[in-house]
């Protein structure tokens, strides 16, 4: 096994403490795209990439991503989707430029999108942070009393 540069471990621990947090206090949209982000990366993972040719695999997730992104940010109404979806762009973006020169630098390619990638979750993280859920309010009848009361 090929040994784990740092940003890569840093990336992927900083995915799984922020999916946790999804799921444990976050809200729907959180929990869709922690999902989404963790089968992205599973993905990624079980394609091989030999850094000669483009990242297909990686591509197509990170591109299905990008739709989910686009979707909740049309749909949810949530301050933090947008801004997910800008840099999940950037990761698309950094695939492309590798895809049209696949001589570019394999350190500038990768670094480039893991930053992107960061910010992506640091997004997710904060915005599960920030989430409150609505308190139901009780039941009319729960208390013996009606909406006229």
């Amino acid at each position: 096994m090929a040994a784990m540069s740092p940003i890569y471990l840093f990336t992927l621990v900083f995915l799984v403490l922020t999916a946790l947090l999804a799921l444990w206090r976050g809200g729907p949209w959180q929990r869709a795209l922690s999902i989404a982000l963790g089968v992205a990366w599973l993905i990624s993972q079980i394609v091989p990439f030999d850094y000669r040719t483009p990242p297909w695999a990686a591509v197509s997730a990170d591109g299905l991503v990008f739709l989910l992104l686009l979707y909740g940010s049309a749909r949810s109404g949530t301050w933090w989707m947008p801004i997910a979806a800008a840099f999940q762009f950037l990761v698309l973006a950094t695939h492309y430029v590798f895809i049209t020169d696949i001589r570019l630098e394999q350190w500038a390619y990768v670094s480039a999108y893991y930053v992107w990638n960061i910010g992506l979750i640091a997004t997710l993280f904060v915005s599960c942070l920030l989430y409150r859920r609505k308190a139901r309010a009780p039941h009319p009848a729960s208390h013996g009393k009606t909406q006229a009361d």
